[in-house]
């Protein structure tokens, strides 16, 4: 879907510029097969009766589209390789959420408990008593 339906993509973005491609490279190999099948231009242009593959002007043809989907179809991969993906894509729930956001508030989750544990630990060994004696017995009193 395109983002904006009222901007109109370039011609390098569209079907048209594979198409026009492929179309010039298929009437280039047929042109040439047909000069080649038919003997060249030097030769007589020979008259065939039969309607086979041996008629210069189906070669041409079949050069034509086998050169036309070829060319069609290695042009539209590569134009869809070089593509980039939209952003909008990479942002959301699910299958399309961005791995390295979540690792971050992982990380940021441990550091903030292990904060937490820290301070837990060190108000334990010095304000508070410990276990089974009160708050005003000092070790060293016993």
């Amino acid at each position: 879907m395109a983002e904006d339906p009222k901007e109109r993509r370039s011609l390098l973005e569209t079907v048209k510029a594979p198409l026009i491609f492929s179309f010039a490279l298929g009437v280039i190999a047929g042109f040439v097969t047909l000069i080649v099948s038919s003997g060249g231009s030097d030769n007589p242009r020979v008259t065939h009766e039969s309607s086979g593959l041996d008629n210069p002007i189906n070669l041409a043809l079949v050069a034509f589209g086998i050169a036309f989907i070829a060319c069609l179809l290695i042009v539209s991969m590569l134009q869809l390789a070089s593509r980039e993906n939209p952003e909008h894509l990479s942002a959301g729930s699910g299958v399309n959420r961005n791995s390295e956001e979540l690792y971050r508030q992982q990380v940021a989750e441990r550091r903030a408990k292990q904060r937490q544990r820290e301070r837990k630990n060190n108000n334990d060994d010095g304000d508070s008593p410990r276990y089974g004696q009160r708050s005003g017995d000092s070790p060293a009193a016993d």
